[in-house]
């Protein structure tokens, strides 16, 4: 059976860059009243889209502070660097944000990409990224330890992080933990640890036809069908939505004017540049045919980032919502 639009759970990027607080909870509000599945937030300590200075609000404090003022929709990290937190502190921190929420977190993690960040804030960026993702892969096994067992001991190959006979109480609310979702493309690597540990899978910057190509290897990693079934498959994904096809495409032509340069140099700007190319531009149920191509390769859940929805007067997350989620 041909999957549909429909068929995905459809979450809300929030507006973290050049926002004030108060625009994101409203935003959250917003997504939570027109209901969306979830919203989520990146993890960065400044801006990968355009000015580097502009307001980056830290993730984790900040998805606290929409846990607490939402009641049902669900939240998440898109996706949190495993290097900016010590596996221990981030189990304590997600299992904080998991009773606050009471029992809504969806925890993404990734590698880490953003080289200048790190540089600029003192983390080291481990070269080549298969050192990146070793740590990612460890960092999911402590949290995994820390969430399920009443003692853990854990001696780290790649992490330098010894445990004994650690715990974490309490104990996350989702039982046996909070899902956890593994972000990127890496076949060698990332699908792999995601076939072997992870709940979800997150990646963006592809058209249906590349998705496809990634969950192929994805299956190949997987023992068995039945564990590839188990894994939700994600996308994340820009989209530019208006009343007619002609307005969403002026959104995108002066979303890429204002923060992408004639010729990207930087990786950011890559990677920007791929999401701006790819995103569904048009109608609402121009939108909604575009992801149903999504859906019929096998991706599960969608998080949209709607660069628009901040403007005064603008609606596209209402529009999408009366196309999506009817």
């Amino acid at each position: 059976m041909t999957a549909t639009a429909s068929d995905l759970d459809v979450g809300i990027i929030l507006p973290q860059y050049g926002t004030a607080f108060e625009t994101i909870r409203e935003t959250a509000f917003e997504a939570e009243l027109l209901g969306y599945d979830a919203v989520w937030l990146e993890d960065h300590f400044q801006s990968w889209i355009g000015d580097p200075r502009r307001n980056t609000h830290e993730c984790w404090t900040t998805l606290s502070a929409i846990a607490e003022a939402t009641d049902e929709i669900r939240l998440g990290t898109l996706v949190t660097s495993q290097d900016y937190r010590q596996p221990a502190l981030l189990a304590k921190m997600a299992a904080t944000v998991d009773h606050v929420s009471d029992g809504r977190l969806e925890l993404g993690l990734g590698a880490g990409w953003y080289e200048d960040e790190y540089d600029r804030f003192g983390y080291e960026f481990r070269e080549p990224p298969a050192e990146r993702l070793r740590r990612l892969a460890e960092t999911v096994e402590i949290l995994q330890g820390l969430w399920t067992e009443e003692a853990f001991s854990y001696e780290s190959e790649h992490l330098d992080v010894d445990l004994e006979d650690a715990f974490c109480e309490p104990r996350p609310i989702q039982e046996p933990h909070p899902p956890i979702w593994i972000g990127g493309g890496g076949e060698a690597f990332t699908l792999r640890y995601t076939a072997e540990l992870a709940d979800g899978w997150n990646f963006g910057t592809l058209d249906p036809e590349g998705f496809a190509e990634k969950l192929e290897i994805l299956r190949e990693h997987c023992d068995d069908d039945e564990r590839y079934d188990e894994i939700r498959k994600s996308a994340e994904l820009f989209v530019f939505v208006g009343e007619t096809t002609e307005e969403a495409e002026r959104k995108r032509a002066s979303f890429r004017e204002t923060h992408l340069p004639e010729e990207p140099t930087e990786p950011r700007e890559f990677f920007l540049s791929g999401y701006v190319e790819t995103a569904p531009t048009g109608t609402p149920s121009e939108v909604r045919d575009r992801l149903a191509e999504y859906a019929d390769v096998g991706i599960e859940t969608v998080m949209l980032s709607v660069p628009d929805a901040t403007a005064d007067g603008d609606d596209s997350l209402a529009l999408l919502a009366d196309e999506l989620l009817a």
